[in-house]
């Protein structure tokens, strides 16, 4: 027997972590599941940004953005060319974790937000700390 595992009152899956009020930026995605991004990541306790990937947000916005933001996940296969090498390059010179998901679905941008879970941990006091993520 398979049991289905509960979803929050959001409608999004739980995640075995929380944000902790930290900002997570998300670069590329359909325009339609943005909502849904956006509560996956509040529900967890996160604080939502979001750049189209240079389709209608101008490029000159991405870098600030990269720079305010603690988590970066991108929808690789939706965005420009050079929005993608971009985030790779400014996430891996800032050190900052990033997970770059080849689909633009929901299921996808759920599993690139898990995955960020192995470079989430807590501290022996407690505290919640980001790894330093580097990317190949």
């Amino acid at each position: 027997m398979h049991r289905a595992s509960p979803h929050s009152s959001t409608g999004a899956p739980p995640l075995p972590f929380s944000f902790d009020q930290r900002c997570v930026l998300c670069v590329g995605g359909l325009t339609g599941a943005r909502n849904h991004y956006r509560i996956a990541i509040e529900s967890h306790q996160g604080r939502f940004l979001h750049h189209d990937g240079g389709r209608e947000d101008s490029l000159h916005r991405l870098q600030p953005m990269l720079n305010g933001a603690d988590l970066v996940v991108c929808a690789s296969g939706n965005i420009s060319h050079n929005a993608y090498h971009l985030v790779k390059q400014w996430c891996k010179k800032m050190g900052k974790p990033c997970v770059m998901v080849k689909g633009t679905g929901i299921a996808s941008f759920i599993d690139g937000l898990s995955s960020l879970s192995g470079r989430i941990q807590t501290s022996q006091r407690g505290e919640t700390v980001l790894k330093s993520g580097r990317l190949s």
